[in-house]
């Protein structure tokens, strides 16, 4: 009876409270020209009948881009009720991305609007700064408060039985709202005269339009249960209420702010959500607003990008080109490979080209002294490139050579050379330094150009840019002198020379035709060329015993599926080589008679690649090779972390996994899928693609069947697109059955300034109890271990054995895998959090 009698009580508390706050701390009862205002309940709104909507035709200017919308705030508002905004925003040819967490200065590269409505948790200053750069940049911002979108905080009391908190003047919107000179007030206005059907529902008419593209052209809008906005100085209103319309919170009526704007019209503040929702957006000409809404958030013409937002300041497909037209090899694929991945996994296409197109973006890499290609976009951006006396290649005739970096050291002394980068940073030398340059052409196109003094100076700084795409762009350039559109950066090589031409080894060649007009075949993979594929037509081989076979292929550009169906017996290894043997791809996913499929392999034009079919047990059989044209493969990750509890093996001890744990501690800052065996049932039927990884965790059971068990075959798909990859627990799934011994303390090793963030190599960690798990000493991965970073204690059996390992995978897509010999309940609470913080941002994410 008791609880009841306090539920009944909490219940018309939560209803009048808010009424009764405000009304005890704002008003003063007899204040002089004002009444008292109507009791309203702020926690929520009643429908009420609404008059038709004038009728118009939206015309949008149909674009392309990017609106994040905040969901990381604890924001109260559910998707549906912006829909109709939504569809503004699609009609313009803008997607609308949801930030539920992470790094907001990285989500804001690369968009064109924000979108922050009603949260309940504030900005911190580190987002405060991230968004303030990305409106001083052209972003646009958009925030939207409302008084009936508060917290309600109950609290267990030993006198009353609880104590209830209304945040209903505390508004975490101005955590934001204030850097532009913008206050929410933590009101709601009413007007009893005139107002659409209910005093809450104020009517704008065009006396309380500013001028502006928002308002033109229009007659009459309603809000519904609006906070009232103070504009400072730095910032004006765009809507004001009638005199008539009162504050909740003040003596004051007339000249109260509805909408306000600030950023020279970039950021806009409105006071409430129901104006989004159905059926409010109809009302008068509210759903012009809306629309003038949509157009604001998809107005380009001021956003401007920093070096910092590379690559996604890009329009599809992005040409790749190297300054002065050098001979292309092996040396220059991996570097190709690693940009045309790293732009696919953000939703780019970059293709080689060996000239720009005036519609095309670019992007240009080359040295110092083959840049004549960019010279004018360098000087446009005011940077000069001073090469005295010129660096001559090798073979030049010796009596056109002048003296410098290739003068004869016996003659007669020479006046020092001059390398100098010339620019409003300064003049730097181009030893040990490389330039990054954004630039944009009239025509709206935008190129990057980097430029090194030597080909090892380019890969280095090419890798730079890489960590740049998938981590955050100001830690890959942290160490460099920035303007917004330039970069000067260290290459970390000691005495670096001015190198006269690009050289990356032998470069491929048309291929001679042989006795039958057939291109040769690379040399050195072991296998018997067999002739040249054509699209669509399949070709039946056979495969002796220990002979693999090499079929070319070059009518790229294209995306290309390779197919082989093999018989019974057979099981194929598929391959797949770039010019000068570099392996590009491979798949080995199936058994004894079980096809092979290469999908989506970009085929560049005039390029020979090389299909290799191997038997994998060498025993050989026949088989049907068919090539079609596939679609580009779609980009992997953006999807959040998914995590798969595999608990259907044998228990060692107590059988547990620790999926709740895992995503308690990452579903503050991600978007966390969980996924349970004994609960959901194998993986069979799902897909792994987007998500930015998956963690495979079998806690305290040991699974038999190890990879050849139900949920292989999924997650093998998922590292073969290059997915990132989280295994755990006491005898990880993915080895199979280990020899098992018991374990009560870990002792922290290796140098990896990720992994031993907060950890000192030595430091002994203690177990909360002792728990058996596997030997890793069997696999031998102390042997394998590129970085190993926790290890069985002194005193354990099996001391030294790996217990913590990273590896990345660099033959094909720096694939990287974390493995994990405990299970993460064992560890100390403190430590859960510091090593699972360490390892995601190990993989490039942001730790929780």
């Amino acid at each position: 009876m008791r609880k009841a009698i306090i539920s009944l009580l909490l219940f018309l508390l939560l209803l009048a409270a808010p009424t009764g706050i405000r009304y005890v701390r704002f008003y003063e009862l007899g204040a002089a020209g004002r009444q008292p205002p109507p009791v309203y309940d702020p926690a929520g709104i009643t429908a009420v009948p609404t008059p038709p909507a004038n009728t118009f035709v939206d015309e949008p200017a149909v674009g392309a881009g990017l609106v994040l919308l905040d969901r990381a705030h604890d924001n109260q508002f559910e998707l549906e009720e912006i829909s109709f905004l939504d569809g503004r925003l699609a009609a313009r040819g803008f997607e609308l991305l949801e930030f539920t967490g992470g790094d907001l200065a990285t989500a804001l590269r690369a968009v064109n609007a924000f979108i922050v409505i009603a949260p309940l948790q504030a900005f911190d200053l580190a987002e405060v700064q991230a968004v303030t750069q990305f409106v001083n940049r052209g972003g646009r911002l958009l925030l939207v408060g409302d008084p009936t979108r508060f917290a309600v905080q109950v609290e267990e009391d030993d006198f009353m039985g609880f104590v209830l908190t209304i945040d209903s003047a505390e508004i975490p919107l101005n955590s934001l709202a204030n850097e532009f000179d913008i206050i929410f007030n933590g009101d709601y206005l009413y007007n009893t005269l005139e107002n659409e059907g209910n005093f809450r529902n104020i009517i704008l008419n065009a006396k309380g339009f500013a001028g502006s593209a928002l308002t033109d052209g229009l007659d009459r809008l309603v809000f519904y249960s609006t906070n009232s906005l103070q504009v400072g100085a730095r910032a004006t209103a765009v809507l004001t209420a009638d005199d008539n319309t009162w504050s909740s919170a003040t003596d004051r009526a007339g000249g109260l702010a509805l909408a306000a704007a600030s950023r020279d019209g970039r950021v806009l503040a409105l006071g409430d959500v129901h104006i989004f929702t159905q059926p409010y957006y109809t009302v008068y000409d509210n759903s012009q607003f809306i629309t003038r809404i949509a157009d604001f958030l998809t107005d380009t013409a001021e956003r401007r990008f920093v070096i910092q937002d590379f690559p996604f300041f890009y329009t599809a497909p992005v040409q790749l080109i190297y300054t002065g037209a050098p001979a292309l090899g092996p040396g220059a694929f991996d570097e190709i490979i690693g940009l045309q991945q790293a732009f696919r996994g953000v939703g780019q296409t970059l293709l080689l080209a060996g000239a720009p197109a005036e519609d095309a973006d670019s992007l240009y890499v080359g040295l110092y002294n083959q840049a004549d290609d960019v010279r004018e976009l360098l000087e446009t951006a005011g940077i000069a490139l001073t090469i005295e006396p010129p660096i001559l290649p090798p073979g030049a005739d010796a009596a056109e050579e002048p003296a410098g970096d290739t003068a004869d050291p016996e003659a007669a002394p020479q006046a020092q050379p001059v390398r100098l980068i010339q620019s409003a940073l300064g003049d730097v030398q181009m030893s040990g330094s490389a330039l990054i340059l954004l630039a944009e052409t009239e025509n709206g196109r935008r190129s990057v150009v980097v430029l090194a003094a030597s080909a090892q100076g380019l890969e280095n700084t090419i890798g730079r840019l890489l960590n740049g795409v998938s981590w955050t762009a100001a830690d890959a350039l942290s160490d460099c002198l920035l303007q917004d559109t330039l970069a000067l950066c260290p290459t970390a090589i000691a005495d670096e020379p001015v190198e006269a031409e690009l050289i990356t080894l032998s470069a491929p060649k048309a291929p001679p035709e042989g006795e039958e007009g057939r291109p040769e075949p690379p040399a050195d993979l072991d296998a018997v060329e067999q002739g040249v594929l054509t699209l669509d037509e399949p070709v039946t081989a056979e495969l002796a015993p220990a002979e693999s076979h090499a079929w070319l292929f070059s009518d790229g550009p294209l995306y290309l599926d390779v197919t082989v169906e093999p018989d019974p017996d057979l099981d194929i290894v598929l391959e797949l080589y770039g010019p000068g043997n570099v392996l590009l791809d491979v798949r080995d996913r199936g058994v004894r008679g079980q096809s092979e499929t290469l999908p989506g392999v970009e085929i560049a034009a005039n390029t020979v690649y090389t299909i290799v079919v191997r038997d994998y047990f060498d025993e050989g059989g026949a088989y049907t090779l068919t090539v079609t044209a596939g679609e580009a493969p779609q980009a992997l990750g953006g999807g959040g972390i998914f995590i798969f509890g595999d608990d259907d093996g044998e228990p060692i001890g107590e059988g547990f996994v620790d999926v709740d744990t895992l995503a308690a501690l990452l579903s503050d800052t991600y978007t966390v899928t969980t996924w349970i065996t004994t609960q959901n049932g194998p993986l069979t039927d799902v897909n792994l693609r987007n998500f930015d990884l998956v963690i495979w965790d079998s806690g305290d059971y040991q699974d038999l069947g190890g990879f050849l068990g139900a949920d292989a075959g999924v997650i093998l798909e998922y590292l073969d697109d290059g997915g990132n990859i989280f295994v755990l627990g006491a005898s990880p799934t993915v080895f199979g059955p280990l020899e098992l011994a018991p374990i009560s303390n870990l002792q922290v090793t290796g140098n990896d300034p990720l992994l031993l963030e907060g950890l000192t190599p030595g430091e002994l960690i203690p177990l909360d109890q002792v728990y058996t798990t596997a030997l890793s000493e069997v696999l031998g991965i102390s042997d394998l271990a590129e970085t190993p970073f926790l290890l069985r204690g002194p005193e354990e059996a099996g001391a030294g054995n790996v217990v913590g390992l990273a590896s990345v995978e660099t033959t094909l897509s720096n694939q990287k895998s974390i493995f994990l010999f405990v299970p993460l309940k064992s560890l100390p609470p403190d430590k859960q959090r510091l090593l699972v913080g360490n390892i995601l941002n190990w993989f490039g994410l942001s730790a929780p």
